[in-house]
């Protein structure tokens, strides 16, 4: 019986993980139509990694999200998404507006590339600023052949990656819970506007009886 049990639990399990995974890869379409791309410096290998993180963010906020909404789905909580939907949106855009200020802060351009810069000089990067005062970073990336690690020690570039990218992540599940918010706020709004203000009398048929002998 225990075994059982725990086979019925692992297939419910396994059906509820694949509905919120679809619908992360739902979210992440329409995410993925105006959000930016897949942070910049992560190496091609590491590029799906990231994305899939990012799905993984978002199916567990999204089961989270369905718990709260099965609770609060009342008229009466219309309002209180609403707020929730325009909270989140202003984290989101601060959010989303922060990572493009890292990204052109911390990025040069390299053969059309932007490319990760570092934080601090190597001894051959600060030799070369030296012999070339008022270089830019793009400069500086083209006398080393794009070898950006020449340039800036990796300790300071991987730091800098791993927050760009950290910033990046973090937009999704703010998104993600604006969305669904709205969606649930617009169906709240709406089950309210189905329900009558009051309700239609019924006629009393021996009521009726008697005004129609009189």
């Amino acid at each position: 019986m225990a075994r059982t049990g725990d086979r019925v639990w692992l297939q419910q399990a396994r059906k509820g993980w694949l509905v919120l995974a679809q619908g992360a890869l739902w979210l992440a379409g329409i995410l993925g139509g105006f959000l930016l791309p897949p942070p910049v410096g992560i190496l091609a290998s590491d590029e799906k990694t990231w994305l899939r993180l990012g799905q993984f963010i978002m199916a567990v906020v999204l089961g989270l999200l369905f718990f709260v909404s099965r609770r609060w789905r009342q008229p009466r909580h219309a309002l209180w998404w609403s707020g929730t939907a325009l909270l989140f949106l202003a984290a989101a855009v601060a959010m989303f507006f922060r990572y493009q200020q890292l990204t052109l802060a911390w990025t040069a351009n390299y053969a059309g590339q932007r490319t990760v810069i570092g934080s601090v000089l190597t001894p051959l990067g600060q030799a070369d600023t030296l012999r070339n005062p008022g270089i830019s970073c793009d400069e500086l990336i083209m006398d080393f052949a794009g070898k950006t690690e020449d340039v800036w020690t990796r300790n300071s570039i991987n730091h800098r990656r791993l927050i760009l990218a950290a910033t990046y992540i973090s937009c999704l599940p703010l998104f993600t819970i604006c969305l669904i918010a709205v969606v649930q706020a617009v169906a709240c709004g709406a089950q309210g506007a189905q329900e009558p203000g009051h309700k239609r009398r019924t006629p009393d048929p021996v009521r009726r009886t008697r005004q129609a002998r009189r």
